[in-house]
């Protein structure tokens, strides 16, 4: 009876929230969820509804509030909860390199391999436009020859090392990062 009680008054709770966040009562909606979040277990589900929130509120600080779920469900190796987020964050923000290159490594995780073209061909293009800098396009080709170097018995991975060895040499790499993917 007592367990019912406690799921009632949740309910309720959950309930009170959507009607706040439907007024547009920013700060009454966002104290009400910080009370509802300790009973959440997953943390990045947490920051991801607060991330919902804010972005219903137009508030840009959910930005901030899906790169942390993101990083969380990264963590635990939830590619697609990471990919929903960073989808989501691309779509309010095409250009942000950060967002893309995530995208990028993201795809290549679950072996999506026409989204993680795409995601680089985009990269690639804002590149070019000086939009994306060197370091951010180095930055994700290392984390990908990496991840492709450790997983070199795995089957799976095999399309991406034949992808990273056919990246174009007009690539802004340094020559150890072409000289690594060369020997992919």
């Amino acid at each position: 009876m007592e367990r019912q009680q406690g799921q009632k008054e949740k309910s309720i709770a959950w309930f009170k929230l959507a009607d706040l966040i439907a007024r547009g009562e920013r700060e009454k909606a966002l104290s009400v969820f910080r009370l509802l979040s300790h009973s959440l277990t997953d943390r990045a589900y947490a920051l991801q509804v607060e991330g919902d929130i804010l972005w219903h509120m137009n508030d840009q600080s959910f930005q901030e509030k899906y790169k942390q779920a993101a990083f969380l469900y990264q963590k635990e190796l939830r590619w697609v909860n990471a990919i929903a987020l960073y989808e989501h964050l691309l779509t309010e923000h095409p250009d942000a390199p950060d967002v893309l290159m995530g995208l990028i490594f993201f795809y290549a995780m679950i072996d999506w391999r026409e989204k993680c073209q795409q995601s680089f061909d985009r990269a690639y293009d804002l590149f070019q436009k000086k939009i994306i800098d060197e370091a951010a396009i180095e930055k994700t080709v290392k984390e990908l020859v990496n991840h492709a170097l450790t997983t070199q018995h795995d089957e799976k991975k095999a399309w991406l090392r034949q992808w990273l060895s056919q990246l174009p040499a007009a690539l802004p790499l340094p020559a150890h990062f072409i000289d690594a993917v060369r020997v992919l």
